[in-house]
Parts: C-alpha cells; structure tokens; sequence
C-alpha cells in the first residue's frame, strides 16, 4: 500500500522585513524583531523535517523586497541545504515583493530549490514525470505590480494523479491587501486542481474545502493589524488522493491588540492595575512566545482627568516596559492610547432645557439604518486606503462616540467659565 505524501505549504516569509510601526527601543525587543522573520522560517524547515514532508511549497514573497538582501538570502540558502539533506525539495512562486525578473544579484541557491517561471504557468511532475505522486503547476510574478488574472492560464491535465496549484494571488477582491493577480474562487475552482497553495494574504484562511483553497498566512505577523497565530499548512494526502490539513504555528513573536475598560477606575493607581492585568492576559494567551502589545483604555471613567494631565501615559508606558520586560515570556508595551472619556449623567442632561441636552435628544432620534448609512458613506471608503486607522465602524458606536465629544467639549466649556 502506498504510503501518504506529505508536503509544507507557506507564503508571505518576508525575510529579513522591518518590524512596521513597532517602538522597538530596547535591544532585546530590537533584536527579537530583526531575527523573528529568519526564526519563522527555521520553524517551517523544523516542521518539514519533523514531518518527513517530500516537498515545501512557498507561494510567493519569500523575500521582502525585490533586491533581496545578501543576508536574506544567505539565510534561505542556508535553510534550503538544510532541507536538501533531508532530500525535501523546495518549490517557489516569485510574489509582488519578490518578482524573478527584477534586479537583483542572487545568490545560488542548491538544487533543490525549482522556482516557477514568470512567463507561463510551469508544470513540473513529482518526483518525475516518469511516475509522478503529485504535479505542481505554478508561475510566478515577473514584475511587483502584477494586475493579470493569472488563475486563468491554470489547467490540470487529466492524467495528473494529484493537482497543485501555486499563485500568490488576491482572490475575491479583499481590500485589506493590494490587487494583485486578482482572480475569484471560480477561476481557481475551474482549473481543475486538487489544492491549491495561495500567498498574499497574511492571516490564514481556508476558502474552499473542495478542492481545499488556502492560504496559510504569514510564517510571523509582521505589524500590528496581524494579531494572533501565523504559521504553515501541513497537507497530507492519502493513497486515494484525500487531503487533510493542519495549520502549525511558526511566529516566534506575537502581536495582540486589547481593550482596557477603565469604567470602575478612580485613580492613577487603578489604571496602572489594569495595564499589568491586561500585559498579564496577553502573556497568557501567547503560548508561551514573547508578545508585542497595543492597548486602548476605554470607558467613562473618573480616571480621565488624571489620564488628560501632563505626561502620565508615557511614564506609565516606560514603566510597566520596564516591569514586563523582566517575566518570561516578556511583553513590550508598544502603545498605550487614551480615549477614555469624564463622566457624564446622561439623565440628568436629557432632562434639561440647554442645547446640552437638545444634543442627547439628537443623538436618541438617529435611527440605526440611517445612521449606518451616513457611517458607511464617510468611513468605509477611508479604512478600505489606510489600515491602521482603527475606525469604528458601528453605527450605534459612532452616533454615541458622536455625541459625547459634543458633551464634552460642552461642559468643558462651563467648566471654563
């Protein structure tokens, strides 16, 4: 009885990338962010080896940028020799930071590593054409901004005991990602393959099971709109050409975004509390790797005005930093942002005669459906162009949002009187 193969499917490595928007001012945090790309990608070669995988398929961005750093290379070589030990082959698909035909002097790399055409969709039979277990079918970018339907030149042969196809692709318009190599789940469907192993989209997904349809996400998250797990997609295909899959976590370092309610907080010292217990929440959760963390303190609070004073935000910031930086795992504390807000006797202004509560009578007559339709006119077209504006889009948020920054800045102002 035959026995079942076993490959490796990753994307978007991005070796050797900056850390985006990350204060990395400790050399500890600094040196953990330079490394975590390279550490990922040991992790996939870990995972292959455990495994005892025939082949890894990257589908597209395995570098970061088309000039592909001397040390980024180095380091791929490295792995790939790595892998060639084990006689595990190693299939790539050039991506839009890392297309074939731009400048760049490449390292050799052994003979291992196949890297798709730019030209054509590539055929190449595995282990050879002359008794195949499986055959990829893959092409790559020849320039960064790839705007060409490319599934559509996808067609498995008939014979083919096993389909693969390998495209770093933007599948169904998701416009948290660039366009690039747009194509619908109906053009991937209707080439026929067995699976299909996607790149450019950073968190994991699986779009279809039949045929399964994945991509496996960035090996590490890269900024911090990419919370949770990164990692690689093991496939195991039976004898009978059944696929199963496992997602295995390969991020050496975790980004995570919380909320910290400070509705019941009074004082500096309540607020400091809630910081640790959030750092505390975030270590916990991150399997025991170190976590790069943002939070937002929330709520109408009587800590608000200790909070809008001076600089108590920034030295709260360097001093649980320096606290969180002695536990292990550590957490560093990247951002802290304040929108709390004072506190407001809502009844009490509904049930005057001022403009204050003319405002709050307002805010009470806005229907849901016009509300959300006003929202979506204003906001949905920003956010789709700017990722890290952290816009709230819910109708009912916005429309209260709304209304107590007009209170605010109203009884602010007979404060000032």
């Amino acid at each position: 009885m035959a026995e079942p193969l076993v490959f490796v499917h990753a994307a978007d490595l991005h070796l050797d990338a900056p850390f985006r928007r990350v204060d990395a001012a400790d050399r500890r945090v600094r040196e953990a962010c330079v490394e975590a790309t390279f550490a990922a990608f040991d992790r996939i070669v870990g995972v292959c080896l455990e495994r005892d995988a025939a082949f890894l398929v990257i589908a597209g961005d395995a570098y970061d940028t088309a000039d592909r750093s001397f040390r980024a290379q180095n380091r791929f070589r490295a792995a790939a020799e790595r892998l060639a030990e084990a006689g595990i082959r190693v299939f790539v698909a050039g991506g839009n930071h890392d297309p074939v035909l731009a400048s760049a002097t490449p390292l050799e790399m052994p003979g291992n590593v196949h890297v798709f055409s730019a030209g054509e969709v590539e055929r190449v039979a595995f282990p050879d054409e002359d008794d195949p277990r499986c055959v990829l079918y893959g092409r790559s970018y020849g320039r960064a901004r790839e705007t060409s339907n490319l599934a559509r030149g996808y067609r498995r042969a008939a014979t083919d005991p096993f389909a693969i196809g390998v495209l770093h692709a933007n599948v169904g318009g998701d416009d948290r990602y660039e366009p690039y190599a747009p194509c619908s789940l109906e053009d991937l469907r209707a080439a026929g393959m067995d699976y299909w192993a996607l790149g450019h989209i950073h968190q994991h997904q699986e779009l279809s099971k039949d045929p399964p349809v994945v991509f496996p996400g960035s090996p590490q998250g890269l900024d911090p709109n990419e919370v949770g797990g990164h990692g690689c997609v093991v496939v195991t295909v039976a004898p009978n050409g059944s696929p199963t899959l496992e997602f295995v976590e390969t991020g050496q370092l975790v980004w995570e975004r919380l909320a910290v309610d400070l509705t019941e907080a009074d004082t500096a010292d309540d607020v400091l509390s809630a910081v640790r217990e959030a750092c505390e929440r975030a270590r916990t959760g991150a399997g025991g790797r170190p976590v790069l963390l943002r939070l937002e303190l929330l709520g109408r609070t009587g800590a608000h005005g200790v909070l809008a004073r001076g600089a108590l935000v920034d030295e709260l910031v360097a001093e649980v930093r320096a606290e969180q930086l002695t536990a292990e795992p550590w957490v560093w504390l990247d951002r802290v942002t304040d929108h709390t807000r004072p506190v407001i006797d809502l009844e009490r202004i509904r049930g005057g005669a001022d403009f204050a509560a003319e405002v709050v009578r307002i805010a009470d007559a806005i229907d849901h459906d016009s509300a959300s339709a006003m929202v979506g006119e204003v906001l949905e077209p920003l956010q789709s162009s700017v990722r890290d504006l952290d816009l709230e889009l819910d109708a009912a948020v916005v429309v209260e949002r709304a209304r107590d920054r007009v209170l605010d800045a109203l009884l602010a102002g007979e404060e000032g009187r």
